[in-house]
């Protein structure tokens, strides 16, 4: 009997310890999502629309709103766009840009924006971006509008980082999502695969649905493992239990801690869920653009109506 309850208390321990061990690699593995993505010297590709590209040197100093000098490095060679060739025409763009050429940035982005070297998604929302910076820098501000409109309806909630681009620009940009708010909520309805309030009701889809991929990652983790946990000490009862007297003979020390451990199991599932789901509720937000439906207060859960 004293082997079989040192064995018991070595499963328990060796569960509890997967629990802790499990819980640690999670946070780990979803600690790089929590950082900033998107740098000048990125891949085309890979930035998001709503970082932009630093402010580049030359052509337009913030400092003083005076051109300052050229750098020594000769500029990049500007060359046709090649139709189809997107991810070479963006690459130029985001030299250019480095460089501080913004003509050269218009004349690259322009054939990725209007769709004539066949890009992606990604790859067009990005030189919408490219091509409203660089058109509003060389005043062309009805150029800037129509492109920054353009990438406005196609990401929703877009955005332009304050700490990398001018403040012209993103008072500009900004201006723009005003000025066309009816238009651009009205193409975030119509595009597929929108949002939805009712995945905050099943964590951790509702925190990847939100973009919280740190917290969805630990709150999957915990109720995977709380639940397995619950389900094998359950089982566990059931199979020493007697059926005629609900009593557990030999196992009746046994039974007790295997029984605390299942309520805990079951709180903290539980427990999981219940704060998932609230977390998916204040965070949620059907177009990234608009407040969310619910967030936590001073006075506690306020909802919107």
């Amino acid at each position: 009997m004293n082997s079989a309850k040192s064995r018991l208390q070595r499963m328990i321990v060796g569960m509890l310890s997967l629990l802790a061990v499990s819980l640690i690699a999670a946070t780990t593995s979803a600690a790089p999502a929590a950082s900033p993505t998107g740098s000048a010297s990125k891949p085309p590709a890979a930035p998001e629309a709503e970082t932009a590209t630093p402010s580049p040197p030359g052509a337009h100093d913030d400092a003083h709103g005076q051109p300052a000098p050229a750098p020594a490095a000769a500029p990049p060679a500007a060359g046709p766009a090649i139709e189809g060739d997107a991810a070479g025409a963006l690459e130029r763009a985001l030299s250019a840009y480095e460089y501080g050429d913004m003509d050269l940035v218009v004349e690259s982005a322009r054939p990725v924006a209007e769709g004539r070297a066949h890009p992606n998604a990604t790859q067009r929302v990005q030189a919408l971006r490219l091509l409203g910076i660089g058109l509003f820098l060389t005043g062309r501000s009805e150029g800037a509008e129509t492109a920054f409109f353009d990438l406005l309806r196609q990401k929703p909630g877009a955005r332009l980082d304050p700490t990398h681009t001018r403040p012209d620009v993103v008072a500009f940009f900004e201006s723009v999502r005003t000025r066309h708010s009816a238009e651009i909520r009205e193409a975030a309805r119509s595009q597929p695969g929108g949002k939805h309030l009712a995945w905050a009701f099943l964590p951790p889809a509702g925190q990847f649905q939100n973009g919280d991929r740190a917290r969805g990652v630990v709150f999957g983790a915990l109720e995977v493992i709380s639940l397995g946990l619950a389900i094998v000490t359950y089982t566990k009862l059931k199979s020493w239990q007697n059926p005629a007297d609900d009593t557990f003979g030999t196992h009746a020390d046994d039974a007790r801690t295997l029984k605390v451990v299942n309520y805990v199991s079951v709180g903290v599932f539980a427990t999981t869920v219940v704060v998932g789901i609230i977390d998916g509720i204040v965070n949620f937000g059907p177009h990234d653009e608009e407040p969310p439906l619910a967030w936590l207060g001073p006075g506690g859960l306020t909802l919107r109506f």
